[in-house]
């Protein structure tokens, strides 16, 4: 089911998403981000370190994304993802979640002010875009 469902997000590309946090007011907060996804379904989200999604996640490390298909003429499936978040700055995590298109705002991946949010989903509902199947719902068992 995994691979059914994440057959339109590529895991050798980056892909947009739509991250919400809980703000330190304890309100929502979205912003789009580009993501990275590793084959155990975690997400990486680069992203400056003195960010105030950075904060928020600090405070409150529940997190949902929106993400999927972004090509409305072969449209797929688009995802709700439910899940955690910590900030992370090691090495691992920030070449796995590094992209060329960072390089326009960071100096690599060794830069101080780059930072990651790893994203561990628990839930990940797949809707299809105009209409198909019905939507798949995985679950992380602990």
């Amino acid at each position: 089911m995994k691979q059914r469902m994440f057959r339109t997000l590529r895991r050798d590309e980056d892909f947009l998403c739509a991250l919400a946090t809980v703000g330190t007011d304890g309100r929502p907060h979205v912003r789009y981000m580009r993501a990275t996804i590793r084959d155990d379904l975690t997400i990486l989200c680069p992203t400056f370190a003195s960010t105030q999604k950075v904060k928020d996640v600090d405070a409150c490390e529940q997190v949902s994304l929106t993400c999927g298909d972004t090509d409305a003429g072969v449209p797929g499936s688009y995802f709700q993802i439910a899940g955690s978040a910590v900030v992370s700055r090691s090495p691992t995590d920030r070449v796995g979640a590094w992209t060329q298109r960072l390089a326009r705002w960071f100096s690599g991946s060794e830069d101080d002010a780059y930072a990651v949010l790893v994203v561990v989903p628990e839930r990940i509902v797949a809707l299809p875009i105009g209409g198909g199947p019905p939507a798949a719902v995985w679950e992380r068992h602990a």
